[in-house]
């Protein structure tokens, strides 16, 4: 039986998928035998805030065996023990050291989007060193907003060709652990419809739409700039919606997350505005960006 999260501002229908609860549960493990190792050495009794701080400051500094990590990898532990908090009851959020110490990470540039991709980083990506495939697969997940993940997992029966636009039924996403399914209306380039066309046309719905893979599309985003990831799709088109004027939550329902607070961290701060309401169409979420491709 799928695990719900108990926070008020999440929807029930968008828990957290069993690869987050995963994730969150090893972080926590590892913080707690961390804060257990260090007393039994020191025989000194620490808190979790302390055994926390303590923690992600050894893994700055390199651990035996491993390479140190970077002050953005170490905001997202905090990130990550914070949300282990609300669910597994670590006091550390309201702790005076750690509040310090995200600062200083924060200082240290932690929280500069260099992993969000541009409209132009997008475009260089779909250049004619990229395979039809794997185009095909950057422009649905720009449009959409998507994890690459869940777009190399669509099937032909997924996409559906309405009145300009094409209507994506996102049956298997992270985010959507009881697979009850969400569809959203992309507006794509006339090229880029035109290969999705063909992609489909004749094929049985069962089929998968694309044969590209996770490799393959990250080499593509690297060719372009080295510290490109999958994931800068994502969060460079969520974005791209926020410049657009769309509110917030309708910016939620394109993105899938279970609430607003998993949301913001995907935006660069300050730059939250809010403005104009978001088209609804046929019951789906129409987004206008990849017609930009």
């Amino acid at each position: 039986m799928k695990r719900v999260t108990a926070a008020a501002n999440c929807h029930l229908s968008q828990a957290l998928a069993d690869s987050t609860w995963r994730s969150l549960e090893s972080v926590h493990r590892r913080m707690l035998q961390f804060k257990w190792n260090w007393e039994a050495q020191s025989g000194q009794e620490i808190d979790v805030p302390t055994a926390v701080v303590l923690w992600l400051s050894r893994k700055m500094l390199g651990e035996p065996g491993r390479k140190p990590i970077i002050c953005s990898s170490a905001l997202q532990y905090m990130q990550d023990l914070k949300s282990a908090q609300r669910r597994f009851g670590t006091p550390i959020g309201d702790s005076q050291i750690v509040r310090d110490f995200e600062r200083s990470l924060r200082r240290q540039g932690a929280m500069r989007p260099k992993r969000q991709a541009a409209l132009r980083d997008i475009r260089k990506a779909l250049g004619p060193q990229a395979s039809t495939d794997v185009g095909l697969a950057i422009a649905l997940a720009w449009a959409g907003a998507a994890r690459v993940s869940d777009v190399i997992r669509l099937s032909v029966g997924d996409i559906t060709w309405e009145d300009g636009y094409v209507a994506v039924n996102w049956s298997q996403t992270k985010s959507d652990p009881f697979r009850l399914g969400v569809t959203t209306g992309l507006v794509l380039s006339q090229e880029w419809s035109e290969v999705l066309r063909r992609r489909t046309n004749g094929r049985a719905a069962s089929e998968p739409l694309l044969s590209a893979t996770y490799p393959r599309i990250k080499a593509a985003l690297k060719r372009v700039r080295p510290e490109l990831s999958c994931h800068s799709i994502r969060r460079g088109a969520l974005f791209r919606l926020l410049q657009k004027g769309l509110h917030l939550e309708a910016i939620r329902q394109v993105s899938r997350h279970s609430c607003l607070d998993a949301l913001v961290r995907y935006l660069p701060a300050g730059k939250l505005a809010i403005a104009r309401e978001t088209a609804v169409t046929a019951g789906h979420l129409i987004i206008n960006s990849g017609s930009d491709l």
